[in-house]
């Protein structure tokens, strides 16, 4: 395990997978839709002591009819939402979810969408909501890395880093669930948390690519992050995710274009579909943002032995989950979905 300058790291390695079986099965002939989508504190009907104000059952403001209600929106968002290309909508094979309460509202998830045979969740997760990964592809390991933030960063419970193999067809992909910290607090403030996730996961992967630099990796989450930080911030300071040409640091690599994904002094840079395709994922006082990420290793852009082969990305909203204006409907007073939009990205079996 790597340290950076900044912040030290926690990594426990897990297997943990809770199956909700089901009929279904991956189709690696027709690719596979890879989903990240932050449900909004999505809160199961018990309460455990850290629910947010509308959500304590105790309190008359939430039960489980009110929590049935709103597991089923946010799966009637997830199957609206097409994949990219146009195709058919339907469930994604691999949905990868932010601020899940915990294995419970995965489990219920899972069932509502059609069911998954893998529900993977943080371990002992002692942040109130967490990521967690759905997979119709068999899951050959599982690890959580927990990342613990900066010493002199704000107070922070630190969240757990998901990291699944997955096997369709004998073809290997690794998928990443990260969810940053917010900018609550400040943005420059909290950039030191941001920054330090975004080293971790650039070691994480790097070390993959060392092993198989063809592997497919796919990093998904809610980084709280734009990937023109640094340009929004003038640079004023280093951010979570800078450009290639940054070359190596304390921060996640990441290039919109396909022929900059060369490492930088050994840190791997990866694919951001964002400029390519457009589209946004969040709105911030009116302003559109983009920062929910489906980042990709070089493999499934280089055409040469990975076994997948990037297809696509979409951000385009189901259109009974926004406004008139484009604005996310987000969960409020019984009613609405999440106030992020899904994203989602297609490979393709390469030939």
């Amino acid at each position: 395990m790597r340290r950076t300058g900044i912040a030290p790291f926690l990594a426990v390695p897990l297997f943990l997978s809770a199956c909700v079986r089901c009929d279904t099965s991956a189709a690696p002939d027709d690719g596979v839709v890879i989903m990240s989508y932050n449900l909004q504190t999505l809160f199961d009907p018990v309460d455990q002591g850290g629910e947010y104000d509308g959500f304590v059952v105790a309190d008359g403001d939430w039960s489980e009819a009110s929590y049935r209600s709103r597991v089923e929106a946010l799966a009637s968002a997830a199957l609206a939402a097409a994949p990219p290309g146009g195709g058919k909508a339907a469930a994604p094979d691999v949905l990868v979810v932010q601020e899940a309460e915990n294995a419970r509202a995965l489990r219920d998830l899972a069932e509502a969408l059609g069911g998954y045979e893998y529900a993977l969740s943080s371990p002992d997760e002692e942040a109130t909501l967490s990521c967690g990964i759905l997979s119709r592809l068999p899951v050959t390991a599982f690890r959580a890395h927990r990342v613990r933030k900066p010493d002199a960063s704000p107070s922070s419970v630190p969240r757990y880093l998901l990291e699944a193999e997955l096997d369709a067809g004998g073809r290997r992909l690794v998928v990443m669930a990260a969810h940053l910290k917010s900018k609550l607090g400040g943005a420059e403030e909290t950039e030191a948390e941001r920054s330090a996730a975004a080293a971790f996961i650039s070691s994480v992967v790097a070390a993959r690519l060392a092993a198989d630099p063809t592997l497919a990796v796919v990093v998904a989450g809610d980084f709280n992050e734009n990937p023109d930080e640094r340009e929004r911030v003038e640079a004023a300071y280093p951010t979570a995710l800078m450009p290639a040409e940054s070359g190596p640091g304390p921060w996640l690599l990441i290039s919109g274009d396909r022929s900059a994904l060369a490492p930088r002094g050994g840190q791997p840079v990866l694919f951001c579909p964002w400029d390519e395709s457009g589209g946004y994922s969040y709105r911030y006082d009116g302003v559109d943002e983009r920062i929910d990420q489906l980042l990709l290793s070089p493999g499934p852009l280089g055409g040469g032995d990975c076994p997948w082969s990037y297809s696509g990305f979409s951000a385009e909203p189901p259109e009974f989950a926004v406004d008139d204006e484009g604005t996310p409907l987000g969960w409020r007073s019984g009613s609405g979905y999440s106030d992020h939009l899904p994203i989602r990205v297609l490979l393709s079996p390469s030939p």
